[in-house]
């Protein structure tokens, strides 16, 4: 949203400077995106009259020109074929930056200079509306008014001599999207009173409810309509200081009555629309639903299909204008028109908001009813516009305002207790001086009594609705850097410290791993919702195809994280995310909500290097064994160690080499590389490990129990076992550390062989065990003793031969 300085001065006095305005109101909320003044590309630029003109004697395309600048005359070669005599033209100086080079393909700047064009000597520059970035015409020179003043500024006559605010509205104060919105927030600063147009609107004695009837159909999304007729309009130009305030603030001049219409949407902030009477069949207004797959062509000039139910503005016949958004091409003001019907309404923001995505249109007006317009600034903006008609455009204005407002929205009563006031802002504010403060901003006292009090809010304040929202406003009009610092703190010793929840515990354990936290969007296309198998949720009302489905699993989203990484040049990545995931289940178990079965789950994705790159070892890939040990050291941290992880097929998964995690007997989640044709879905091109796993499942961490450091030394055994080849390690493990007795410590695989030395279906596998008393140190013969019990066990439960042992 653009603001302009001088239209500011209109509303409210202020003699700030204006990057210390900026400071100050952004203390007050509003944020800056740029503070500018707008003459200063037009430094060197100034109105000059074609006192006379000549042909080039050496070229037939180009003329000679006298031109008067004030006190000097200039001999200037000009290559505009409608370059006449008695024009009032821009010119440029010479050292003047000339904004747009028309002869130059990327249009860069260039700087005028004394220049002999085919013999002839030039001293600056006659301009097009192109080169000067005003206007896409670069055909002709730009001819001004006739009332132009030879040697003013060009900015002057432009009404460039201004300083423009570009500011970042936030979504709860459409109030900010008009210059008397900001003109509010500067009477904070100012204690002043903020000014609004004087109207004295004459109306004529035939009633315009004699030539137009309005009915409203949509009550619930659109609460308020109001219409206005002005007979007898004469299109043309608006004036020259309405069209520099409208190209200024950002917008292109049409013709008057369109005009209008947007300088008072940016005076008061409420869109306006006008028709074309003549265009309105039956003289009708009827705001109703449209029928799905309607066709409409919007203003500018696009056609679109509208969705079942979307609200338009219709005639008797047809459709006339998409409510709230964009009007129609089929009553838009042109020269021809005569008769003109003004508009203002207030709609339903959700409404607003689902149409504008529909048909993918942001406009001026949508942005204002997204946020929610003021119903009751509706006949201000009415009979405002309707009173700039009559005197720009002339014509009569018919009597009375047709006006459809069932429910009136009357001000707010939101009640505050001053004494909160104060323990919340940390200030010793009277209540005078909170009172004095709300005022400022129109919010006044309704009732008091005691320690609290009634404020009535103005119904252009949408976000004022609770106590806290009065707290804030006070700490806005007294000023935030006026509030000091200060903290308080109480230490309650009979309560114990709050645990953590069992996602922190996960979170901070992967974090220390090395991992990433990422957050995507629950919602995913069908199709890559339904990739790992399950029945995804569909979405009744999809904002886009893109989410139409629940995710029923997180490795989706983590996938696209992947991919976006990867095509920012990024190819390691570990990164994981704990949420929600629904889907259908149909096995007939009770859930909370119908057959929709919703778990929390944690997923990790590993790509790339398995370590950081260092000078001190070579990169390695990560592989499926580097995703186990991050599994593996999950587990451990939550004292899981009944814990099994089984090899088993996923036809219709998303990963191969696939283990199943087992905890206690239950299938927990999985881990495995994800197949090729899932990352072709995701256009990734190195391999992916993953692994999701039920939250569910881990309970909370285990409480930390720290005990003596072992007095007595380890004593470390190798053992390698030939065994069928199908046997899995993990099995072997098992069955080594139940033969044991409490002396063996810990069993780690070392190798895994499979080769010409062996037979063939078999494989070696070889283990290293620790010994370990914490009574005594282990004799040789306790420890062999040991050894042999393991061996035998392994021996009789898989049948294994002791290939080596040291």
């Amino acid at each position: 949203m653009r603001i302009l300085e001088r239209w500011l001065k209109q509303y409210i006095d202020f003699d700030i400077p204006p990057d210390a305005l900026a400071e100050r109101l952004t203390m007050l909320g509003l944020e800056f995106e740029s503070v500018r003044r707008l003459d200063a590309p037009y430094n060197g630029f100034v109105v000059g009259e074609v006192l006379a003109k000549e042909r080039h004697p050496n070229a037939d395309r180009l003329s000679v020109c006298t031109v008067g600048i004030g006190r000097e005359t200039l001999q200037i070669v000009c290559g505009g074929p409608n370059v006449a005599q008695g024009q009032k033209v821009p010119v440029g100086l010479i050292g003047a930056t000339v904004p747009r080079n028309q002869h130059d393909p990327s249009g860069a700047p260039f700087v005028l200079a004394r220049v002999t064009i085919r013999g002839v000597e030039s001293s600056g520059m006659i301009c097009s509306e192109y080169e000067l970035h005003m206007g896409s015409d670069a055909g002709g020179i730009m001819v001004l008014d006739r009332d132009a003043r030879p040697g003013d500024p060009l900015a002057a006559y432009f009404g460039l001599d201004d300083t423009a605010f570009d500011l970042e509205i936030t979504p709860n104060r459409p109030d900010w999207l008009s210059h008397i919105g900001v003109a509010r927030e500067i009477a904070i600063l100012t204690h002043g009173r903020v000014r609004l147009p004087r109207m004295n609107l004459r109306e004529s004695a035939e009633p315009a409810a004699r030539h137009l009837s309005v009915t409203v159909e949509e009550r619930e999304n659109c609460p308020r309509f109001a219409a206005r007729m002005i007979r007898d309009v004469k299109i043309g130009p608006s004036p020259r200081w309405m069209q520099n305030a409208l190209r200024n603030a950002g917008l292109r001049p049409r013709n008057n009555v369109v005009d209008i219409t947007n300088y008072v949407m940016y005076e008061c902030g409420q869109p306006l629309h006008a028709f074309d009477h003549a265009l309105l069949r039956g003289g009708a207004i009827v705001v109703r639903g449209a029928r799905a797959g309607t066709h409409f062509t919007t203003l500018d000039g696009k056609e679109h299909v509208l969705p079942g139910g979307t609200v338009m503005v219709c005639d008797a016949e047809r459709e006339v204008s998409v409510a709230g958004v964009m009007g129609g091409a089929n009553s838009e003001i042109s020269d021809a028109t005569t008769d003109v019907v003004l508009e203002a309404a207030c709609w339903n923001p959700a409404s607003i908001r689902r149409t504008a995505k529909a048909l993918g249109i942001s406009s001026d007006a949508s942005q204002r009813f997204e946020r929610g317009a003021d119903p009751n600034g509706i006949r201000f903006a009415l009979d405002r516009a309707a009173q700039l008609v009559t005197e720009i455009a002339g014509g009569t204005l018919l009597k009375g305002l047709i006006d459809l407002y069932p429910k009136k929205v009357r001000e707010r009563v939101v009640p505050l207790r001053f004494s909160r006031v104060n323990r919340v802002l940390g200030t010793r504010l009277k209540k005078p001086e909170i009172v004095a403060g709300l005022s400022l901003i129109g919010i006044t006292q309704a009732s008091a009594k005691g320690d609290a009090a009634k404020f009535r809010v103005p119904t252009y304040r949408v976000d004022v609705d609770r106590e806290i929202d009065l707290i804030e406003e006070v700490a806005r009009v007294h000023g935030y850097d006026r509030i000091e610092p200060g903290s308080t703190a109480t230490v309650g010793y009979a309560q114990q410290f709050p645990t953590g929840s069992r996602r922190d515990d996960v979170r901070t354990a992967l974090i220390g791993r090395g991992y990433h936290e990422a957050i995507t969007n629950s919602m995913l296309s069908l199709k890559r919702a339904a990739l790992g198998g399950e029945k995804p949720v569909e979405i009744g009302n999809p904002q886009n195809q893109e989410m139409g489905a629940l995710r029923t699993g997180l490795l989706a989203g983590l996938l696209e994280t992947v991919a976006k990484n990867q095509n920012a040049g990024n190819t390691d990545l570990r990164a994981f995310e704990i949420g929600r995931v629904f889907s259908v289940d149909d096995s007939g178990a009770k859930h909370e909500v119908e057959n929709f079965l919703e778990r929390e789950m944690v997923c990790l994705v590993l790509t790339g290097s398995s370590a950081p790159a260092h000078w001190s070892s070579p990169k390695r890939e990560a592989d499926l064994f580097d995703m186990k040990g991050d599994i593996e050291f999950l587990l451990a941290e939550f004292a899981l160690d009944k814990r099994r992880f089984i090899s088993y097929s996923t036809s219709n998964g998303l990963t191969d080499s696939a283990l199943a995690i087992e905890i206690q007997g239950s299938y927990a989640g999985y881990l495995g590389q994800v197949r090729r044709d899932v990352l072709a879905e995701f256009r990734i091109e190195q391999p992916v490990f993953a692994a999701e796993l039920d939250i569910a499942f881990l309970g909370r961490s285990a409480a930390k129990v720290y005990v003596p450091l072992p007095r007595y030394p380890r004593v470390r055994r190798d053992v390698a076992f030939t065994v069928d080849a199908g046997i899995p390690a993990e099995d072997l493990e098992r069955t080594l550390r139940g033969s044991a007795t409490e002396l063996l410590r810990s069993v780690e695989v070392f190798d895994v062989y499979e080769g010409e030395q062996l037979p063939g279906g078999k494989k070696s596998v070889a283990f290293t065990l620790e010994f370990m008393s914490l009574e005594k140190t282990l004799t040789d013969a306790e420890i062999e003793t040991e050894v042999g019990r393991v061996v035998a066990g392994v021996g009789k439960a898989h049948g294994a031969v002791l290939r080596s042992m040291r």
